[in-house]
């Protein structure tokens, strides 16, 4: 048995914020509250949580296996994600969208929610994401690997597509909300 006074408990210290900081902080939010980007930040986010290769590309979500489409609306999901925070006037704005995008579809696609939440498909893009500046094909790449198709050129052209094709659609619905910067 071993001796108890030896133990020692370490407590987490309060973070020292500046009172200054959190103010700004605040005083942001406020400011996006009443100037509608918070609001209008949710009802983007709801939208794009409804956006489909069906809608996207009907054609294409024709010919795609249930994987393969599973794995394309997975991609719209984090291409929509990465256009928000990309495009956003603000960090506080961008993450009200993305929340609430994840919220609807958890709510509406619980297994679809599950799958992209517990899913190694994310990693893979942000490594490439980091990694490139102009990412396109090599998410195209990633996107038939986790088809298990890495050769399949029509796949890596599609995920190319989609990928641009989904931020430019997130990109025109930020412009027809005209969010304030």
């Amino acid at each position: 048995m071993g001796n108890d006074e030896n133990i020692k408990i370490f407590h987490p210290r309060k973070k020292d914020f500046a009172g200054s900081d959190l103010t700004s902080i605040a005083a942001l939010m406020d400011k996006q509250r009443a100037n509608g980007n918070s609001s209008k930040a949710v009802i983007l986010g709801e939208r794009l949580a409804n956006l489909s290769p069906e809608e996207l590309c009907p054609e294409d979500a024709e010919k795609l296996d249930n994987t393969e489409l599973m794995q394309l609306r997975a991609l719209m999901v984090f291409s929509s994600q990465i256009a928000l925070h990309k495009y956003l006037p603000h960090t506080i704005i961008s993450t009200q969208a993305v929340n609430a995008m994840y919220a609807k579809i958890e709510q509406e696609h619980p297994g679809f929610f599950a799958n992209i939440s517990d899913g190694s498909s994310f990693s893979f893009y942000y490594l490439t994401v980091r990694r490139n500046s102009n990412p396109g094909q090599e998410i195209g790449k990633d996107y038939a690997m986790l088809c298990d198709r890495d050769d399949n050129q029509y796949l890596i052209d599609l995920g190319t597509r989609i990928y641009r094709e989904t931020e430019d659609k997130v990109l025109s619905l930020i412009d027809n909300f005209e969010f304030e910067y």
